[in-house]
């Protein structure tokens, strides 16, 4: 058999206002002469419904006495939900990538573990310029030599890309070229080889946009006429590869593309060497060490991204696979201490929370002392009334029953200001947190105990010596 639960036990008002009620009556009646008694049980009928009144304005949502139960549970919910955004929380952010190349780019974002990039590919640069400016994703890859627009947040990033540039057999230099095939147009291998032909002097060269053909198709052969190839790629792209075999066996081969002083002027690249076989190990391509130039690739951010994913923006750049050494725990001073001082500043945010909570009891404490101080007031004055009404020695019975009864009154007015007292702390559990209602029932308890031992009096006969 279940067990029924016992009901609860707790002080209704109405009962110890009809108590104070009707022993503010009997003392009207019974002890007529008394204004004092008669005026301390108007008083204790007076708290009584004023502790109605208070205790019905802390049921409203607003109550003060809500306040500190509120904060902390909110403190607590912040607290957790910020733990689980900075440490739980997967990222989702949407990254513009051209299609074509990038393939390190492309694996690095797939090894990503506690941010889901949604991949969005796109023909080239200037297309991802122009997603992440109006914000339709918030991430994108940008081919050093396209304009960004100053307004965008940009990192750079740890791969970049290699300038191949083809002469046909037989043309002399970059002079004397008139036809070269690069990528589409306006995207970044066009835009950087337009650069270097306006620093050669070349600005009216014309431009043949069959990259994508020559990568496509085996069998496409260059134009005749075209006595150059300029395009910007990806070392690690196989396309990319097969594309320069192709181009080596119809004919050309890879030279450099010496700026000079001039170089300055593009800050985007960075001369590199390139070794004997790098592209190619059989029949060596080059066949010799070639000068070249690697071009940066920028990390474009969209305008009001959160600082947060920001943060987890840049981690898409990590493209090193986890170590043995960055499981181990190899702290240097330095490290020891920011670990300290992160472990510092949670435990002052918690301490923060205590300390506010604690402030809003007291606050709660000052909200409702009036109260209190009045049934220790009225603690007072019922001490001062009965002090005395000694009944030793009393032997005239009329005088004896008077004061017995006078006695007994003030103990029932001391238990109806304990139970108002309780009152107050039964419809507010945070006013337990004080000495208040203590006082109060601690001095009524001690008071009562005072006028038993009077009654006990009058039990002692007492004769005249």
């Amino acid at each position: 058999m279940s067990q029924r639960t016992s009901p609860q036990v707790r002080v209704r008002i109405e009962l110890v206002l009809a108590q104070a009620a009707a022993l503010a009556a009997t003392v009207a009646r019974e002890l007529p002469t008394h204004d004092g008694l008669r005026q301390a049980a108007t008083l204790t009928e007076a708290a009584a419904r004023k502790a109605d009144r208070v205790t019905a304005g802390m049921k409203r949502p607003w109550s003060p006495h809500r306040l500190p139960v509120v904060f902390l549970a909110a403190a607590l919910v912040g607290l957790f939900a910020w733990l689980y955004w900075q440490f739980l929380h997967v990222s989702s952010l949407s990254l513009a990538l051209p299609d074509r190349d990038a393939v390190a780019i492309k694996q690095a974002v797939a090894s990503q573990q506690r941010l889901q990039v949604q991949v969005v590919d796109v023909p080239g640069s200037r297309e991802a310029v122009e997603r992440v400016s109006t914000g339709q994703v918030d991430l994108a890859f940008v081919q050093g030599g396209v304009p960004i627009p100053d307004g965008l947040l940009r990192l750079e990033a740890p791969s970049r890309e290699l300038v191949l540039f083809f002469l046909r057999d037989g043309t002399a230099g970059p002079g004397a070229v008139t036809q070269v095939l690069t990528s589409v147009e306006g995207e970044g291998s066009h835009s950087v080889a337009r650069d270097f032909f306006r620093l050669w002097g070349k600005a009216d060269v014309r431009y043949v946009h069959q990259w994508k053909e020559l990568t496509a198709r085996a069998d496409y052969a260059v134009p005749v006429g075209v006595e150059a190839v300029f395009v910007v790629k990806d070392p690690a792209d196989e396309k990319a590869l097969e594309a320069v075999a192709r181009l080596a066996a119809q004919g050309f081969h890879l030279t450099s593309p010496g700026l000079g002083v001039r170089q300055e002027r593009l800050d985007y690249l960075r001369p590199v060497e390139l070794p004997r076989g790098h592209l190619r190990v059989d029949a060596p391509l080059p066949d010799a060490p070639v000068s070249t130039f690697s071009v940066a690739t920028f990390l474009v951010a969209r305008e009001g991204l959160t600082p947060r994913l920001l943060t987890q923006a840049a981690h898409v750049l990590d493209s090193q696979p986890n170590s043995i050494r960055e499981r181990s725990i190899e702290l240097s001073t330095g490290e020891t201490s920011e670990l300290f001082q992160g472990i510092d500043a949670f435990l002052s945010i918690l301490l923060n929370i205590a300390l506010a909570f604690l402030a809003l009891l007291g606050l709660d404490v000052v909200a409702y002392r009036r109260p209190f101080h009045e049934l220790n007031s009225l603690v007072s004055v019922v001490a001062m009334l009965q002090s005395n009404k000694d009944v030793l020695g009393v032997t005239e019975p009329t005088v004896r029953a008077e004061r017995l009864l006078y006695l007994g009154l003030c103990s029932d007015l001391l238990s109806l200001i304990s139970s108002i007292s309780g009152y107050y702390t039964q419809e507010n559990s945070s006013l337990l947190f004080n000495s208040l209602s203590e006082v109060v029932h601690a001095r009524c308890d001690a008071l009562k105990l005072n006028i038993q031992l009077k009654v006990l009096h009058a039990t002692v006969p007492f004769q005249k010596s």
